[in-house]
């Protein structure tokens, strides 16, 4: 049963992060990380003002949720004082019910990181000898890419280890934020951003 809730306190911050009471600490943290990726202002910036001010809204909801239930120790809402044993212990059922939950979602990882994969090497493998092939983004440091400019005008680069000349496909430009591109004979990163 939960507790009545007071006029003052606002909504309940466990139903702005879309979890219920019973959500862990780790749960509740990667519910507001999600959320706050998908409403933070900077993703917005291009979209029109209505959407930008619910955007903006959502994500004052967020943080005060996030904050109120960091400040209470992500501690689950009180019970009446009826119902409060003299020594509380963890209700098996929720918690066989979470652990059910956590490893329902490592699986959903671990498939999606191997169909992730097997997209990425399906890829690498149908791209033709002379044509840039799409890599993941690495984020582990900048590269230096030279020949921009050529790429920019002829759609083809040079590549500076195997000196082959690779072929960039239509609309590279607009794949560039999430995309390298490497060459297909010696696997050299040539173009990334």
């Amino acid at each position: 049963m939960a507790r009545p809730k007071r006029e003052d306190e606002g909504p309940d911050p466990y139903k702005v992060l879309g979890l219920t009471s019973l959500a862990s600490r780790e749960e509740v943290v990667a519910a507001y990380r999600a959320l706050a990726q998908r409403y933070h202002p900077d993703r917005h910036t291009d979209s029109s003002e209505s959407v930008r001010r619910e955007a903006d809204q959502r994500m004052r909801e967020l943080n005060q949720a996030f904050v109120t239930l960091k400040k209470g120790g992500f501690a689950p809402p009180a019970m009446p004082q009826s119902h409060v044993q003299a020594s509380w212990a963890p209700d098996p059922i929720a918690e066989a019910e979470a652990r059910r939950r956590a490893h329902r979602a490592a699986r959903q990882h671990v498939a999606q990181a191997r169909a992730a994969q097997a997209t990425r090497i399906q890829a690498r493998e149908s791209v033709p000898a002379g044509e840039a092939r799409p890599t993941a983004k690495n984020h582990h440091g900048g590269k230096v890419v030279f020949g921009m400019a050529q790429a920019l005008y002829t759609n083809e680069l040079t590549c500076r280890t195997c000196r082959s000349t690779q072929h960039l496909p239509s609309g590279w430009q607009n794949r560039l934020a999430d995309t390298d591109w490497a060459c297909s004979l010696c696997g050299r990163v040539i173009l990334s951003r």
